[in-house]
């Protein structure tokens, strides 16, 4: 086996701290051969890491990660030129950023130190792609407490929780992502309504879902072994591929979230990137 892949990172396009160019160059002092820029609902860092790999040997996997209505989905050797899928993230771009903005409005009127102008001056580069992260990370700066433990406490509450807006069906990504030329990989299934996903995998895999992350670093599916079980029952099933990544954001945001995010830290082997070339380079699903 050989374990150099990672097919799961953020850059400063979505809710990373470091620009594609970075990540790259981090990538290759980790010893990371291959390497997939999942921005949520972005593909403007795609073309800088493409650029930064070909220069210093990183094999980039054109790639993104899209939210659903029930969690996020994955899509690996994508056109990011593609009219369709630039469309579509567009919408949930904004859709994202108009939630976030409502959020930071309702937990400023709660007493909470914080505002959407000031989120949009320091990070310009996710201008039109902010979501809930950034003001939980300068909400934690502040002293109101980490993020994975301020957001359920901010969200169980009527006064500060975010307003919900109409998010895109999990098929219509799955399909989006073929009809662009990807493989969709259901995103840590066992997080965001991950019965219904399990449930709905025969309909997921009839749309065109060729694989299941089994791990992104996080603790939480190495804990419970039953969820680890089913992904992987599911995949032999369905013949879905495994795919694993660090989910990287950020040397900071590493000492912030649960298990070991580190780039490079949580690969897959490269046959599963040839696998998923194959894929790709077949006639698209309709």
């Amino acid at each position: 086996m050989v374990k150099n892949t990672d097919l799961h990172i953020h850059s400063h396009y979505s809710d990373g701290q470091m620009s594609p160019k970075e990540l790259v160059r981090l990538a290759k002092e980790r010893g990371v051969k291959n390497l997939a820029l999942t921005d949520h609902n972005s593909i403007k860092g795609i073309e800088e890491a493409l650029e930064e790999g070909k220069r210093i040997g990183v094999n980039i996997i054109p790639a993104v990660e899209i939210e659903s209505d029930t969690g996020e989905v994955l899509g690996y050797f994508i056109d990011h030129k593609n009219k369709d899928l630039i469309k579509e993230l567009k919408i949930n771009s904004r859709n994202t950023e108009a939630r976030t903005k409502d959020w930071c409005n309702k937990i400023r009127k709660a007493g909470y130190k914080i505002s959407f102008e000031e989120i949009e001056k320091k990070f310009p580069k996710a201008r039109g792609n902010i979501n809930p992260f950034y003001p939980l990370h300068l909400l934690y700066k502040r002293g109101y407490g980490r993020p994975l433990k301020l957001a359920p406490k901010l969200w169980k509450n009527p006064e500060t929780r975010p307003k919900e807006f109409k998010k895109m069906p999990i098929i219509k990504v799955v399909r989006l992502v073929r009809k662009a030329g990807g493989v969709p990989v259901l995103a840590h299934p066992w997080i965001d309504d991950m019965e219904i996903n399990f449930r709905n995998m025969k309909h997921l895999v009839k749309a065109g879902l060729k694989g299941i992350e089994v791990n992104n670093g996080d603790r939480a599916p190495l804990k419970n072994r039953n969820a680890v079980k089913k992904i992987k029952s599911l995949a032999r099933k369905y013949k879905l591929i495994l795919t694993s990544g660090s989910d990287f954001h950020g040397k900071e945001l590493v000492k912030l979230m649960p298990g070991n995010h580190n780039l490079g830290k949580n690969n897959c082997d490269e046959k599963v990137v040839k696998e998923m070339r194959q894929i790709s380079s077949r006639k698209l699903l309709r």
